[in-house]
């Protein structure tokens, strides 16, 4: 028999206060009245020989009920093959398989997770005909192959041949979490939990102590931990790579920073090796000490950049666990962008016109080819080629101008419009309503930033490095469009800069100009590099969005990809995350690539030495088993633990009623001893008549 809460046993120092009350009690005695002490004594003596018995009975029952109460609350079980305490009643189980990244570790017998299938399949094998199992999946999250206790053997089996190895990383908690809530929800019977894994540090990074003292108290299911095997794994691991992409161009060296960690107890060698489009760029040989780590640093050239997005992946010669082994990158292109200038007329437009100014801003850095150009040279400009057209000084001269930015920005291309250009009257698709200028007090204006995390201003401005405030003189009093957002205030609550997403590419609003007239915008130190964030808009947006771990969702590339999707599931399904590690492309409905992710397991499954089972077994209301040789002494055992305390709560209640009948029997048998076996006054004086020849006394 075993204890499931055996520190509840410490009830059983209740036993000393029935006790300590029965020594200190004092029995009361009624006074009678008689002119002979000597019938008096020999009723007392009596009367205490009867009591005395009777009140051993009562205090034996007493403890009785205390020791059973404290042994109940210890929740007893037994394992039993017999029909006794309701062992022969069918079980309901539910198998639980760990398919976790680090059960792909790889023995001479094939990977952890065949040993688990094999393993699932003994146990369900040795369970009676009549028994139910359930079976369910950890990978990323909890999924159940078969989600309710099934008898059909047949389909268990196939459901365990089916499944296949993960590379998702998660805690056993939504494993308990929902085992809790099935057996809540199962009712009465007895039901078993079984969970095989490899009882790595990542599985039980999550307060289990708290749960399994508090949630799991009354889910009454009899839970086995169950390990592929006891061996305590090394592995080595590419814990983390760190780029320096800020230069990422042809010809220029990539440089970076791996870091390496050791996952065992002994020092180890390895080879690293970078590669960019297939090829091996670099090789270098490292040493790890034992448990420990190292940084090796990384510099190859690029080859020739033709896409959106650099790929390559970091690999070790590799271990006995593969997914860990390379870490794949993808690195956006910051390509120069080229940018035009519409202006109404000159398209230099003097030292002052807004013109002027944008185009030294543009030019300043970052910038391919910058032109400015007239109005009237817009609508005969091609737009292949560019990245951003900005509209300043009225150059919107009308309708059909504005319908050509509008299909610029759809095809991929960031527009900006600033507050002095707009038309009258205002054409469809305007990102703004139409606002009379205001003139704002002399001085610098106040600005604030809505959307911090916007990619526009990432690494530049943010909550903790302020936006600076502007010397505007004249702003519009004006509200974003349907559709547009606005991203940053100025004044307190007129919009600074709205964003309006238009098909590939989007549609910006400046209310400020760089015309002098407008204020000093040109002279602020936030100008050139606002500029030319709005001018590489797209390039911004795509660069948040090439990495993904294991069970996240793929990025969205609705902002800037258009129709582009990422892989499907082999039944040609849209699968909603990131199922395995590599590179993957997004295509569009041609087959051309829009978009690059790269996909890595999460380094929390890298280290493969078990939590010790002593811990676990400390901290576990059931057994904590390894391998076959477990599955066995589980069986041998009686494999089915039989809970006992109901049996001990209904002996509890029957002492309880005893105890009280008997008490209540003794107080009747005292008081008829009290008031019956005590000769009365009338009855001694006809005696001592009797023993005196017939005199009476006075």
């Amino acid at each position: 028999m075993g204890l499931l809460s055996p520190f509840l046993l410490a009830c059983g120092a209740v036993l000393a206060v029935p006790l300590w009350l029965h020594l200190r009690r004092k029995r009361r005695q009624a006074p009678v009245e008689f002119p002979s002490l000597r019938y008096l004594k020999m009723a007392a003596a009596r009367m205490k020989r009867q009591a005395r018995v009777e009140d051993l009975g009562l205090l034996l029952l007493r403890l009785l009920l205390v020791a059973l109460l404290a042994l109940a609350f210890a929740r007893p079980v037994v394992r039993s093959r017999s029909n006794w305490f309701g062992a022969g009643r069918a079980v309901q189980s539910v198998v639980v398989i760990d398919a976790t990244a680090s059960m792909g570790w790889r023995g001479p017998n094939g990977t952890r997770l065949d040993a688990a299938k094999r393993l699932a399949r003994e146990w369900i094998a040795g369970l009676e005909a009549s028994d139910a199992v359930a079976l369910w999946v950890l990978t990323d999250r909890l999924e159940q192959p078969v989600p309710v206790p099934i008898t059909d053997r047949g389909q268990l089996y196939r459901a365990l041949d089916a499944l296949t190895p993960a590379e998702g990383s998660s805690g056993l908690a939504p494993v308990f979490t929902a085992a809790r809530e099935w057996a809540a929800a199962r009712g009465g019977g007895r039901k078993e939990l079984v969970v095989i894994t490899d009882n790595q540090p990542a599985a039980w990074d999550w307060p289990a102590a708290g749960f399994f003292q508090r949630a799991w108290q009354h889910s009454a299911t009899s839970l086995v931990l169950l390990a592929p095997d006891t061996t305590r794994a090394a592995n080595l691991s590419i814990a983390a790579v760190e780029w320096d992409d800020r230069a990422l161009r042809e010809g220029a060296l990539l440089t970076g920073v791996a870091k390496l960690v050791n996952h065992s107890d002994a020092a180890a060698t390895d080879l690293l090796e970078c590669r960019l489009a297939g090829q091996v760029l670099l090789r270098k040989p490292v040493e790890l000490a034992a448990g420990g780590s190292v940084e090796v640093a990384v510099a190859v050239p690029l080859p020739a950049l033709d896409g959106p997005v650099l790929t390559g992946e970091l690999a070790l010669a590799g271990d006995a666990l593969a997914c860990d082994d390379r870490w794949c990158f993808a690195l956006p292109v910051r390509r120069a962008f080229n940018a035009l200038v519409v202006d109404r007329d000159s398209g230099s437009g003097g030292g002052t016109r807004a013109s002027f100014f944008l185009t030294k801003a543009l030019a300043a850095g970052g910038a391919g080819k910058v032109r400015a150009i007239t109005a009237e040279a817009w609508n005969k400009q091609a737009g292949e080629g560019v990245d951003a057209v900005w509209f300043t000084g009225g150059a919107v001269s009308g309708a059909a101008a504005w319908a050509k930015a509008l299909a610029f920005a759809e095809a991929g291309g960031s527009v900006v419009v600033t507050a002095d250009a707009p038309p009258d009257p205002l054409p469809t698709a305007w990102p703004v309503t139409a606002g009379e200028p205001l003139s704002l007090p002399a001085g610098r204006i106040a600005t604030r930033l809505l959307v911090p995390a916007h990619p526009l201003f990432d690494g530049i401005w943010s909550d903790q490095t302020a936006f600076p405030p502007l010397p505007q003189k004249t702003v519009r009093s004006c509200a974003p469009a349907s559709g547009g957002k606005v991203l940053a205030s100025l004044a307190g609550a007129l919009p600074l800069l709205v964003e309006v997403p238009r098909g590939g590419g989007r549609v910006f609003w400046l209310n400020a100009s760089a015309d002098r007239a407008w204020g000093d915008l040109p002279l602020s130190p936030v100008f050139v590099p606002l500029v030319q964030q709005l001018s590489r808009a797209r390039q911004l947006a795509m660069q948040t969005t090439t990495a993904a771990w294991v069970g996240e969702a793929w990025p969205d590339l609705t902002n800037f990809a258009g129709a582009a999707s990422w892989p499907a599931a082999a039944a040609g399904n849209a699968v909603p995350r990131a199922q395995r590690s590599g590179l993957f492309d997004a295509l569009a409905a041609d087959g051309s690539v829009r978009w690059r992710c790269a996909v890595n397991v999460r380094r929390a499954e890298s280290d493969l030495r078990p939590v010790d089972t002593a811990k676990l077994q400390a901290l576990l209301p059931g057994r904590v088993l390894a391998g076959t040789q477990g599955v066995r002494e589980w069986r041998e055992a009686g494999g089915r633990e039989v809970p006992v305390w109901p049996w001990l709560l209904a002996a509890a209640a029957l002492v309880f009623l005893a105890e009280g009948w008997a008490g209540a029997a003794a107080a009747k048998r005292r008081e008829a001893a009290a008031g019956g076996t005590v000769p009365s006054v009338g009855a001694a004086s006809r005696f001592r008549a009797r023993a005196s020849g017939g005199r009476t006394g006075a």
